[in-house]
Order: structure tokens, then C-alpha cells, then sequence
């Protein structure tokens, strides 16, 4: 089953994210099905969060081309393919696969030497998603940075990884993530994920004393 997924406005998680993000399993559950309704509503929901990822980890000398769009596009149907191998738990442990799926995505092709999509972009042209630019160091550094996020991200323990997650890249709320990851209150995660970015800022550092 094809499905084409609209281009969305911007790339931005704005408060209250989760609101569009609570039928997650229910939509997964009928895409599995062949409901190609829910399948598009659910990457309609997830796109803006899958570009802001994707393009923050293209280097600077591949941004040229790099097809938002397009490459979002590619990911989506990796994403659907491998459905049938993802267990639903809740919106976090389908971010985290999602996540995942397109993270594979740029490593293969960079590994195959390949562009990230073969249609090149140009400037101003409204593909990538919206962000103030920043200066040529800010960006090299932004892209270093988030590989050594990712880095650092897989030496937490996983429900620690999802909670983290759900707040930074979704915008889920405290109370959503306690209850999703088994915390027994909204403060325990809060505390929780604080504790987690130290964790995170000091691999971080380490990493950046060895370059």
C-alpha cells in the first residue's frame, strides 16, 4: 500500500504537543490493518518531528542535498515497512522506533556514499524546515552536537531514554510520561530526566575533550 504524506508548514513541536500524538497506538493499530487512513494521519502527526531530526543530523556539506520532503518521505515508507516488527507500548516507544528508523536511513547512505535523496535543493525553495540560521560554526557544531547526543543517548537505560525523549522531541507533558514510563509520579520523572540530562551533558563533554 502507497502512502504520500502531505508536506506539513514547519518543523516546530509547539506546548501541548501531545494532543495530536494520543491516538499513536490506535493509528498503528489500524495502519497494520491496512487502514490507509490512519497511516497517513499518523505520519501527517510525526513529520514535523521526523524533519526537525533528519535535517539537524545532515551535515553542512550535504544540506545542498538535502530534500526534506523528499527524504521524510523515504523514511515514512521504512517506517510502514517495518511496522509489523514494532511493539507498541505507547507514543514514546513509537518515537524512539521511528527515531531509530530514520537514523539508519542517513547512516546507510552514508555509508553507500550516496546523497540522502537524489533531488537536490536549493535555497529559499521552503524544503527544509523552518529555523532561524545560524552563523558556519553554529551549524557545524549543531550537527556534531547531535550525533554526540545520540551517542550519549544510547548509554541510558531505555525507559530513562524514552522519558527523555518524549520531553524534549515530542513535548509530551509530565503527567503523560510518568504514566507511559512507569514513574510514579509527574516530579519522579521531572526529577528523572533532569538527572539524565546531567548524564547527557557530561558524556557530551567528555566527548568534545577527545576530538
Amino acid at each position: 500500500m502507497a502512502v504520500r504524506i502531505g508536506p506539513t508548514g514547519g518543523a516546530g513541536v509547539t506546548s501541548g504537543a501531545e494532543s495530536d500524538l494520543i491516538a499513536t497506538i490506535e493509528l498503528v493499530t489500524l495502519a497494520r490493518q491496512g487502514d490507509r487512513s490512519a497511516a497517513e494521519q499518523l505520519f501527517r502527526r510525526y513529520r514535523p518531528r521526523l524533519e526537525a531530526f533528519l535535517y539537524a543530523r545532515v551535515p553542512l556539506r550535504a544540506r545542498h542535498l538535502f530534500d526534506t520532503q523528499d527524504v521524510v518521505q523515504d523514511v515514512c515508507v521504512k517506517i510502514f515497512a517495518a511496522l509489523d516488527r514494532f511493539k507498541a507500548h505507547g507514543i514514546g516507544s513509537f518515537w524512539c522506533f521511528a527515531r531509530s528508523v530514520a537514523r539508519n536511513h542517513l547512516i546507510d547512505a552514508a555509508r553507500r556514499g550516496d546523497a540522502v535523496h537524489e533531488t537536490a535543493i536549493h535555497e529559499g525553495s521552503g524544503s527544509c524546515p523552518e529555523m532561524v540560521a545560524p552563523g558556519p560554526p553554529e551549524v557545524s557544531q549543531g550537527h556534531e552536537a547531535a550525533e554526540d547526543f545520540d551517542r550519549a543517548l544510547e548509554k541510558l537505560p531505555d525507559r530513562v531514554r524514552t522519558a527523555l525523549l518524549m520531553r524534549l522531541e515530542l513535548g509530551m507533558e509530565w503527567s503523560v510520561i510518568a504514566e507511559e514510563c512507569d514513574y510514579p509520579s509527574p516530579d519522579a520523572a521531572r526529577v528523572a530526566i533532569k538527572r539524565a540530562l546531567q548524564e547527557i551533558a557530561k558524556e557530551m563533554s567528555r566527548h568534545d575533550d577527545g576530538r
